[in-house]
């Protein structure tokens, strides 16, 4: 089984969140496009910050209430909601607010 481990934050790049620049950046660190990334978020920062990032982004309303997070692709109400489904966009389950 392959594993892939790597760390991004906020010191490794120029523009924090909103800006897209923490994704982009984990995302090139693992050698993938934004087409192949899931961002899952808890806050509005974040989540504009996948979207610019042109990747699909999976909100947690835990930290901050839905009605914030539309945004997002998809908002689920607690970390254990969230399925592989989700993740890849295969869900046929509307958004929740």
């Amino acid at each position: 089984m392959e594993s892939v481990d790597t760390v991004v934050t906020g010191e490794d790049v120029r523009n924090t969140k909103p800006a897209p620049d923490i994704f982009l950046a984990a995302a090139s660190h693992l050698g993938l496009t934004a087409d192949d990334c899931c961002v899952v978020e808890d806050a509005p920062n974040g989540v504009a910050a996948a979207k610019a990032a042109g990747m699909r982004c999976v909100a947690v309303a835990q930290t901050f209430p839905a009605a914030q997070l539309t945004a997002a692709d998809l908002v689920r109400t607690s970390l254990v909601q969230v399925s592989v489904a989700d993740l890849i966009g295969s869900s046929a389950e509307p958004r929740q607010k």
